[in-house]
């Protein structure tokens, strides 16, 4: 499955990762998961400005 984001979704990514502190406030099943995942592998993978990351979600989240 690929991931296509939506236009809300680029902008509260694009959000976490210009604020160092930010909240996502949106309602059930509008991608709040795959919105801070992508996020933190840019941080990781991209930026190189994170090393570790601790990821406290459910274990279905952590299948895709």
């Amino acid at each position: 499955m690929k991931y296509t984001p939506h236009d809300y979704q680029v902008f509260a990514t694009r959000f976490i990762l210009d604020h160092p502190v930010s909240a996502i406030l949106l309602a059930m099943g509008m991608g709040k998961s795959v919105i801070t995942l992508t996020a933190i592998f840019e941080l990781c993978l991209d930026r190189f400005l994170v090393r570790k990351v601790l990821v406290i979600a459910p274990l279905r989240v952590a299948k895709f």
